[in-house]
């Protein structure tokens, strides 16, 4: 009989992850996410940041962000720019901005995504910032300097 574990060649140890966040914000358990970071004040409309680690053998990072662009068009005035790409201390990751009405305000999204091998499967570590309301613009500028801060090691401290 066949046994699974975890970590296994198929579902290994996740990567390290960690940011630098202003002074105001907190961080808190993100349910399926890896965590949730947001101003403490603010409500819905405060800036936040979440991580996650999609684990595959098949998906690329084309693929799923893919799926995050169809998520976004799929609500209200949904919108998907293009791609592009950025260098975060030396790791490559790939940008996808959205947008859509909510209650009839825009929300702005951006996710990084970057994939690690990790033996049998790929991880795509993903992060994904959220603004809203009147301060978004000034809001979206302070999740990419958040986002900038961003070091990921695979674990056992590979590439």
């Amino acid at each position: 009989m066949p046994t699974v574990g975890h970590p296994s060649a198929v579902s290994p140890a996740i990567p390290h992850l960690e940011l630098e966040l202003p002074d105001d914000w907190v961080a808190e358990p993100g349910g399926d996410a890896l965590f949730l970071a947001h101003r403490s004040s603010g409500g819905d409309s405060a800036p936040r940041l979440t991580a996650y680690v999609h684990t595959s053998r098949e998906v690329s990072t084309d693929h799923l962000l893919d799926v995050l662009a169809g998520e976004a068009t799929a609500h209200d005035e949904g919108e998907s720019d293009p791609a592009f790409e950025v260098d975060i201390a030396d790791r490559t990751w790939t940008g996808l901005n959205v947008s859509w009405l909510e209650d009839g305000q825009p929300v702005y999204v951006v996710h990084l995504v970057t994939p690690m091998e990790a033996g049998a499967v790929t991880q795509h570590v993903r992060l994904t910032g959220r603004v809203a309301g009147p301060d978004s613009e000034s809001d979206y500028e302070l999740i990419q300097q958040v986002m900038e801060t961003t070091l990921v090691t695979p674990m056992g401290g590979g590439a």
